[in-house]
């Protein structure tokens, strides 16, 4: 979307979509709270009866495809004062496949907590930044892994090196005893804290019906977890997290980052805040 986009959009519009896309057969309907179903169903029914089912268009997209081989995608925001780095490939993972627990293991072992391997790299050790994470996706549809964090200027281009490092390290080294536990039991303590919460539960209603996931999968969720094992963890981070096709999307001062990134020997292809494709902003000479 850009302002010109934006501004061309009308109420006509906005009351069209609605028509078409908030129906009854795209919504769900999750209720949490000191309610019986036989009291709350004639009030749903009351509220919600008139709406009417309506033809559906479907759109269709083509998956999106990792690259054939690391790049760097780079924008240039000449004022900028620091470099946001995202590293990024796309995947598949269903939460109802027996892989989701291991890359959720492995995903915060990466970057999900204070202690995982880029947050002790980027900035306890190196002191670049105030925090580095990792985030990845399941559902039905094609998701991403992204690793990310905000540097310095003049140590972009040795953040992206340690990025590389420890990405590859959590694909060839079988994680310690102590970080695997250590992961366990900082994921189970969020999903405990989460779970009392009448959102979350309504949440993990939805879940359980979006994801065709099996009944019990919340009741199960803890058991799975410290299920994981290290040879899990390697395996899943060898079949996921995909250094060698991902992208690296950097958003910085391209006269003060992009000499660095250019030793690396990694291609570097240039965009817009569009997406579109440019030539490099200037030149080294």
């Amino acid at each position: 979307m850009t302002e010109e986009s934006l501004n061309r959009i009308s109420l006509a519009d906005i009351t069209n979509n609605y028509k078409k896309r908030f129906v009854p057969q795209n919504a769900y309907l999750a209720v949490v709270g000191d309610v019986k179903f036989n009291d709350i169903k004639p009030i749903i029914e009351q509220l919600f009866g008139t709406w009417q089912k309506t033809t559906i268009n479907t759109t269709s997209y083509k998956d999106p495809k990792n690259v054939e081989g690391i790049q760097i995608n780079f924008i240039d925001v000449p004022n900028a004062v620091q470099s946001e780095i995202a590293v990024v490939n796309t995947y598949h993972l269903k939460m109802n496949d027996k892989d989701f627990f291991p890359t959720v293991i492995a995903s915060y072992i990466l970057g999900g907590g204070f202690n995982s391997y880029l947050n002790m790299n980027l900035r306890e050790a190196h002191g670049w930044t105030y925090g580095a994470s990792t985030s990845i996706g399941a559902g039905k549809y094609i998701t991403s892994i992204r690793s990310s964090s905000a540097v310095k200027n003049h140590v972009t281009d040795s953040a992206v090196v340690e990025f590389i490092k420890e990405i590859k390290k959590i694909r060839t080294e079988k994680v310690t005893t102590e970080e695997l536990e250590s992961a366990k039991a900082g994921y189970i303590g969020r999903f405990v804290m989460k779970a009392e919460k009448p959102e979350s539960v309504a949440r993990y209603a939805l879940n359980t019906a979006i994801e065709n996931l099996p009944a019990d999968f919340y009741e199960n969720y803890i058991k799975m977890l410290n299920a994981v094992t290290k040879e899990d963890v390697l395996a899943v981070a060898n079949k996921y997290f995909l250094i060698d096709n991902s992208r690296i999307v950097i958003v910085g001062k391209g006269k003060d980052v992009i000499p660095g990134l250019e030793k690396l020997n990694i291609p570097i292809f240039y965009f817009d805040k569009f997406g579109n494709p440019v030539e490099k902003p200037f030149s080294n000479n």
